[in-house]
């Protein structure tokens, strides 16, 4: 595979984890959850829907976030020549890293199992919508800084 098509295909990979994360979180959070919410479901059956959907989220998850720290690292060391210098790049993707690592971090609290992050899933429609809120400034600063490209 030559080096246009490998950086083609960790963009690609990329781009495509980003989405299925976050566009996995927006259902869960503003249709899944509300429907599941109205439903006239025993507790046993809501109990068994919210345990089907986290086991299977949770692969998803786990999946999606070696995906972006992969092709994200190689995405970010290719960058590197063209940034040298550029301060305000540098600024932006350590500020867009560290947030993509909080998000990460919920988003694995909340499909997760661990009792440490118990208190994180009691209050899941909460921190789902501030995991949102983050991945959409993540989402924001890599548009900017795609738009932006390289100064000269």
């Amino acid at each position: 595979m030559d080096n246009l098509a490998l950086l083609t295909s960790s963009r690609v990979l990329h781009v495509l984890g980003a989405i299925v994360l976050f566009g996995g979180a927006v259902f869960i959070r503003y249709l899944l959850s509300p429907a599941a919410a109205a439903a006239t479901l025993s507790e046993d059956q809501h109990e068994s829907l919210k345990e089907q959907v986290s086991r299977r989220w949770r692969q998803v998850v786990g999946i999606m976030i070696g995906v972006l720290i992969l092709t994200g690292g190689l995405n970010f060391y290719r960058a590197l020549g063209d940034h040298k210098g550029d301060s305000l790049y540098h600024a932006l993707m350590g500020i867009k890293i560290l947030l993509a690592f909080v998000v990460f971090f919920y988003a694995s609290a909340l499909a997760g199992r661990a009792k440490a992050f118990a208190n994180i899933r009691k209050n899941g429609q909460f921190w789902m919508t501030v995991n949102l809120a983050l991945a959409t400034i993540v989402v924001a600063i890599a548009g900017f800084l795609k738009v932006r490209g390289v100064p000269h």
